[in-house]
């Protein structure tokens, strides 16, 4: 039987040459801006995307206000990101639950339209807590499915070919943040099928 991680790296894989115009892309296209206001609220410095596909996010973020390193699953992703050529920008191929950076290292984590693939949840939260500095901030952007429906569609995209793993409301964010070092700044609907949820670190 296929793991949700290998699916998600297939799915990603296959689809990343034409990326922006699939259903995954055209979906995520539509919470870039609240992404790059949250972000544009710092001064600057360090930030990772964490499941950062093609690196659509960091070519909204150009101008030298940010260092920006990328890291995803998909090697093929990563190759698209690279080809961009984005000033300020790194990418690498890795694993959410090994980040290939040291400790205290970027001022600001972000993972968007991520988070609902990952099948150790706590262990990725644990990885963005360990990189960040203190008063660092994590921005988490995901998809939204209303409460009455949730249970279901968490069963059922078990078997979905993309590696979608679970979808997340908004409490029960905030308590995983808490659980793994965070405390909790918001976690809200930023569409009918969007949420935003932003966690900061401190000692």
């Amino acid at each position: 039987m296929i793991s949700s991680k290998e699916k998600t790296k297939r799915h990603f894989d296959s689809t990343a040459g034409d990326y922006d115009n699939s259903d995954d892309g055209r979906f995520v296209e539509g919470m870039y801006d609240d992404l790059v206001f949250e972000i544009q609220k710092s001064a600057g410095g360090r930030i990772l995307d964490v499941g950062c596909g093609n690196g659509n996010l960091f070519e909204r973020l150009v101008g030298g206000k940010f260092e920006m390193f990328g890291v995803d699953f998909s090697a093929n992703m990563i190759a698209e990101a690279r080809a961009k050529d984005i000033r300020d920008a790194s990418f690498l191929v890795a694993d959410a639950e090994m980040l290939p950076f040291a400790d205290d290292e970027f001022d600001i984590v972000v993972c968007n339209a991520s988070f609902h693939h990952y099948v150790h949840p706590d262990a990725v939260l644990r990885e963005m807590h360990r990189v960040l500095k203190d008063g660092g901030r994590l921005i988490i952007g995901d998809p939204y499915v209303p409460s009455f429906a949730r249970f279901f569609v968490n069963v059922l995209v078990r078997f979905s070919d993309k590696g979608d793993y679970h979808f997340y409301g908004l409490d029960e964010m905030k308590e995983m943040f808490e659980k793994n070092g965070f405390t909790a700044v918001s976690s809200k609907r930023t569409g009918e099928r969007t949420a935003m949820h932003i966690g900061e670190k401190w000692s």
